[in-house]
């Protein structure tokens, strides 16, 4: 095929896209935004994330095998591979849409409670007094997530 019909130049006869409202138009400019971000970094846009958590897994359970304790409770760094992915996606949405929106703040707050319970029990420390203040900052996250845009 010719490249002239795949992507037509700015000069062309071609009409400009015509939307019904403010709101396609926006949406309509998000997915060219996304599809721009997805050809020039490929599908592995976040290929590194996976290899640095296998790195520090590694030397975090090489320093446990070598008698060096660095963390009690090991196993609650699992809980911080779904904090991760959250805080990524909250990224992602940022990135889309320019702006935090609803749901880029539910993933910012499940990536902030994920990461405080996994700090708890990393750190060895008694959950029970602080509980409560997780509880509140769940709820001050729902109602500022509540005001932002859609």
């Amino acid at each position: 095929m010719n490249d002239q019909n795949q992507n037509p130049s700015p000069n062309s006869n071609t009409p400009p896209p015509t939307y019904r409202d403010s709101r396609e138009q926006r949406y309509a400019e998000r997915l060219a935004r996304r599809e721009a971000r997805r050809q020039r970094y490929g599908s592995a846009h976040y290929g590194w994330f996976g290899g640095a958590l296998l790195i520090l897994l590694g030397v975090i359970f090489l320093l446990e095998n070598m008698g060096i304790p660095f963390l009690v409770n090991w196993w609650a760094l699992f809980i911080l591979i779904p904090a991760c992915g959250a805080y990524l996606a909250a990224w992602e949405v940022y990135q889309d849409q320019g702006r935090l929106t609803r749901s880029g703040a539910w993933s910012l707050t499940v990536g902030i409670l994920l990461t405080a319970v996994s700090l708890f029990f990393l750190l060895n420390l008694s959950i029970g007094p602080y509980w409560p203040v997780l509880l509140i900052a769940g709820g001050l996250a729902l109602l500022g997530a509540a005001w932002l845009p859609e």
